[in-house]
């Protein structure tokens, strides 16, 4: 009889995969967009052009002109200074730079940022990009500076932090790149930051080099870390905390009372300070870049410009080694806590609970990670077109945007909320495609912290009814791939007034106990009727 040879297969399908990302990151380039451009998207940025000179030597620039007299000069940002953004990709921005090394103009011509395709309104993106219209060069810009000392603040996009912040760094260095290759007036002696000028005329081959920190010397990302101290410290010491309440769980679980109130105080955490204040929501569009940023040349700039995210994920490398994925997705997902937290609500005002049939619920596993599946295959092409099937994650609506959207988002997420409910964390056990990528790494948890007993699911089956998750097989087994280690189970492995073999066990020392009482008092009476007679 034929038979497969499955380690054989899985290397070949290996060896397709690595094949393929090999071709994604091998790519050819394409050619430059500067080259044809043409003079209606540079209107854009200079309104009364109506001639482009040919590329220039000295810089990837062309200059522009209105009749005869020219106005100044275009480039592309992507073309200067390219800098990852939140796709892994440059954002190609057009660029207008005056004679007096002012910025004229600039217009976004290409991106694949997740949040700029679906989610920003197209009014919220022109007038952020319409702020750099007069800036000097040599201007130390900052998003969200507001009227700090030595910097000139630009006001920031909701939701699309990193992405703006990138978009800044890119135009402001090119801006300053460009400028100091067409010798352009910056300030008395002093060139553009990271620029080498020879003193005089522009020289025919101007030395430029790329400028990789903040003004004032130091990273801008440090420079975000140090602004948000406070925001860190906060989250370090929660961490701290969970991991502490993680590691010592057979003692608190003993105090059920103490871990409810801890827990339930931590979910509210989780979705006030983590998701709506931090808006540090992971999402499966992180991963997906940073497989994208592993092909192409890694770099830790663009990860580390939002704090909480990078410590979250941090995070999640550790404990996903140590307990698997469910710390996250049941200590750490603002919308899964959440949906917990609702759920919780419903119950007290005796809302009816309602499941799907075992067969049903295991089945409806499959659907996230077929979305999964779906959004690796789009995003190897093309973040952009990836980013649409990810908008089943509603957490950009809720975290990012506070419901602030098209009334389709808006109905989506709300009905999944509502839907929580009744069937507790609805989207997380059938929908989230973050749940179905990090149990992939479930599988390489090193220690087995949940504890069963061998009358777990035979006969007993009191953990698997009351599990959120259904993740609890009705043989007893924790199917660690979907589990959100929310320790209920443990609370009631514990239990002996739930437990059934521990109720068993204390029925049985309680008679005894009764028997011993009962020997004792007849043995009390006893005497006293000897010392009687």
């Amino acid at each position: 009889m034929y038979c497969i040879d499955v380690r054989r297969l899985f290397r070949c399908a290996a060896a397709l995969f690595a094949a393929a990302m090999v071709c994604v990151s091998l790519h050819a380039a394409p050619a430059s967009r500067l080259e044809s451009l043409d003079i209606d998207t540079v209107r854009k940025v200079f309104a009364q052009a109506d001639r482009l000179g040919a590329p220039l030597g000295v810089a990837p620039a062309r200059a522009v002109f209105t009749g005869g007299e020219l106005q100044g000069w275009v480039f592309l940002s992507d073309e200067v200074h390219p800098v990852p953004a939140y796709s892994g990709k440059p954002i190609a921005v057009l660029v207008g730079l005056r004679p007096d090394a002012r910025i004229a103009g600039a217009t976004i011509v290409a991106h694949e940022e997740p949040i700029l395709v679906i989610g920003v309104k197209d009014a919220d993106l022109q007038k952020f990009i319409g702020q750099y219209a007069g800036i000097g060069v040599t201007e130390n810009v900052r998003v969200g500076a507001a009227n700090r000392e030595g910097y000139r603040g630009i006001d920031a996009i909701t939701g699309a932090t990193i992405t703006v912040m990138v978009l800044n760094q890119s135009l402001m260095r090119s801006a300053q790149e460009v400028a100091a290759a067409l010798g352009l007036p910056l300030a008395p002696g002093v060139a553009a930051p990271g620029t080498e000028l020879a003193a005089g005329p522009a020289p025919a081959t101007p030395v430029v080099r790329a400028v990789t920190r903040a003004p004032g010397g130091e990273p801008e990302w440090l420079q975000l870390w140090q602004e948000r101290r406070l925001r860190v410290a906060v989250l370090v010491a929660a961490l701290g905390l969970l991991v502490a309440m993680l590691v010592f769980q057979d003692w608190l679980v003993l105090r059920p009372l103490l871990f409810r109130r801890l827990r339930t105080g931590y979910l509210l955490f989780t979705v006030l300070f983590v998701g709506f204040y931090s808006m540090g929501q992971l999402s499966i569009v992180n991963m997906l870049v940073f497989g994208r940023a592993m092909a192409g040349g890694f770099s830790w700039n663009t990860l580390l410009l939002e704090p909480v995210t990078f410590l979250l994920w941090g995070f999640v490398a550790v404990t996903i080694i140590l307990w698997g994925r469910g710390v996250y997705c049941g200590w750490l997902c603002p919308f899964g806590a959440l949906q917990e937290l609702i759920h919780s609500a419903a119950a007290r005002f005796n809302v009816p609970r309602w499941e799907f049939p075992a067969m049903v619920h295991e089945r409806l596993w499959a659907i996230k990670y077929l979305v999964l599946i779906a959004l690796f295959g789009l995003s190897l092409e093309s973040m952009a077109r990836a980013a649409t099937v990810a908008e089943v994650e509603p957490f950009k609506t809720v975290f990012a945007l506070h419901f602030a959207r098209d009334w389709y988002f808006t109905l989506y997420a709300l009905g999944l909320l509502a839907i929580s409910a009744v069937n507790s964390k609805f989207y997380c056990k059938y929908l989230c495609p973050l749940g179905a990528a990090l149990s992939f790494f479930t599988r390489f948890r090193i220690f087995d912290w949940l504890r069963r007993r061998r009358e777990c699911g035979n006969p007993c089956q009191t953990c698997a009814a009351q599990c959120q998750i259904g993740a609890i097989r009705p043989t007893g087994e924790i199917i660690e791939n979907e589990c959100h280690y929310c320790l209920e189970c443990q609370v009631t492995y514990h239990d002996e007034h739930r437990c059934p073999p521990l109720v068993e066990k204390r029925k049985r020392r309680e008679q005894r106990e009764v028997r011993a009482a009962e020997f004792a008092a007849v043995r009390i009476l006893d005497l006293d009727h000897r010392n009687s007679d």
